[in-house]
């Protein structure tokens, strides 16, 4: 679960810092005489929460420290510099040397752990508790019927409810030498004999929380100073206030039962009762002479209304009436324009039929040629005609190509061809060799080659003038290798020209 919605939950439900500080202070008596037996005062408790009880105990004069798993809990004790780490709480306790604490407690802690770790938790605790320590178990008290049925679900972290006797009987099994249930958190009021009860007060009156006091085994003369806080009695159980309630209504009841007799007692004789009916009577014919004035004006009233109210139905009848034959009028006009208007989308969708019947028939017979010049042209592909004039047309492709292209584009394409075969060409000196010898026997053709790279050269010197590191043949970056290359090149054509 989100440590942060925990510690919101808390902060909504469990009260507040000075509110929950307060209704710890009814254990400082149970603690107080174990100033007196030792020196010093360790105390551990379990699922510190918020601190309230380690900041309590700080005050009080002991030296308490506070394990919890929650972090949105330890960072408020963190905010306050109370002593409490992060440890699960049997953990914590088997990591302690036996007879190490004077008290060991745990605020609404054994509802949210499993029953067999919390008999495990309680027999750590009687182990490294001293002589006279203390086991404090506060718990959700499941006696109150509106605890038991409702609020304690309302935690998503809660077990199971655990009844105090369970959990006192829990206590003494482990070897506590005796405990003490502390009913705790109801109206203080309700404590009163004299109170007056509901059912309310029975269903949700008793004690909300309640805790187990266990106290390990010690010498007489120790335990007698705990006597007090022992034997003193704490809340109200649900059986109090059932008798409580019990009797108050049999008191209720007795004292109807009492009143209905003197009444018989007062009236119940001849002339006793025949002077009651008489009143009666006369009573009775007061109220059914009063009911039939009013009855008599109400009906005159009502008369008059009902006149009225069928009147102003008649004038709303006769105008929604009027109305009414307006607006079929308005329809019936609205009917003839709309027939109107259907008739000569008839004749038009007519007209429109017949014009798409004769594009139809006009579209068949253009397929119908098409489909036989196809026909024709598949039949000459065919043919062994077209296959074996397949070769000469390619001749005529190849050498009609460059008056069909321009003399433009095929001396833009040439000048764009011969710098890359020059680099080609100077690169592989097995090839260079006979192309040179062709060259020098063609004048013609290496004077037309020279100049197609000048021209080249002139075009492309106009357009890397302002990045040198690009070359003239293929404006592409050149590395150190390549501008050397290029350089190579340039001479060697340039002694050519010479």
């Amino acid at each position: 679960m989100d440590d942060g919605f925990y510690r919101a939950f808390e902060d909504r439900y469990r009260g507040s810092r000075e509110l929950i500080t307060e209704r710890l202070k009814a254990y400082l008596p149970f603690l107080s005489p174990l100033k007196a037996l030792y020196q010093d005062h360790p105390v551990l408790d379990l699922g510190c929460g918020r601190g309230e009880w380690l900041e309590l105990l700080t005050a009080e004069g002991y030296a308490p420290t506070g394990v919890d798993l929650d972090e949105g809990m330890l960072e408020a004790c963190q905010a306050l510099n109370l002593p409490a780490r992060k440890a699960d709480a049997l953990t914590a306790l088997k990591e302690l040397p036996d007879n190490s604490l004077i008290a060991v407690t745990g605020f609404h802690i054994a509802e949210h752990i499993p029953f067999p770790v919390l008999q495990e938790l309680v027999a750590e605790a009687l182990r490294v508790l001293r002589p006279a320590g203390l086991l404090i178990l506060e718990t959700p008290n499941a006696e109150s019927l509106v605890v038991g049925t409702n609020s304690f679900y309302l935690d998503p972290t809660h077990e199971r409810p655990l009844p105090n006797l369970l959990l006192s009987f829990l206590a003494e099994h482990a070897g506590f030498a005796k405990s003490k249930i502390v009913r705790l958190q109801e109206r203080p009021d309700l404590r009163d004999e004299s109170t007056s009860l509901g059912l309310w007060e029975v269903l949700a009156g008793t004690s909300p929380d309640y805790a187990v006091v266990g106290q390990k085994q010690a010498a007489p003369e120790q335990l007698e100073n705990f006597a007090s806080a022992f034997d003193a009695a704490y809340g109200v159980s649900l059986d109090q206030l059932a008798v409580r309630y019990d009797q108050a209504l049999e008191r209720r009841l007795k004292g109807i039962e009492g009143g209905f007799a003197t009444a018989r007692e007062e009236f119940v004789t001849r002339d006793g009762l025949q002077d009651l009916m008489d009143r009666m009577h006369g009573q009775h014919t007061e109220q059914l002479t009063l009911l039939q004035d009013r009855f008599t004006d109400a009906t005159e009233a009502q008369q008059q209304r009902f006149s009225q109210e069928v009147d102003a139905q008649q004038q709303r009848f006769n105008q929604s009436i009027l109305s009414l034959q307006q607006h079929c009028s308005g329809l019936q006009t609205s009917l003839t324009n709309v027939q109107k208007s259907h008739s000569e989308a008839l004749a038009q969708t007519e007209h429109v039929r017949h014009e798409l019947n004769a594009s139809l028939g006009n579209a068949h017979h253009w397929y119908l040629r098409a489909m036989a010049y196809e026909q024709q042209l598949q039949a000459v592909h065919r043919s062994t005609s077209w296959r074996i004039t397949a070769p000469l047309r390619a001749i005529v492709h190849a050498v009609s190509w460059p008056f069909r292209s321009g003399k433009v584009a095929a001396g833009n394409t040439l000048r764009k061809v011969v710098p890359h075969a020059r680099l080609w060409v100077g690169r592989r000196p097995a090839v260079q060799r006979p192309v040179l010898a062709i060259l020098n026997r063609t004048p013609w053709l290496a004077a037309k080659l020279r100049q197609l790279h000048q021209n080249a050269l002139h075009a492309d010197a106009a357009s890397n003038a302002s990045d040198p590191q690009h070359g003239v043949i293929d404006h592409a970056p050149l590395t150190e290798r390549g501008r050397h290359i290029e350089r190579a090149l340039m001479q060697a054509m340039t002694k050519d020209q010479n």
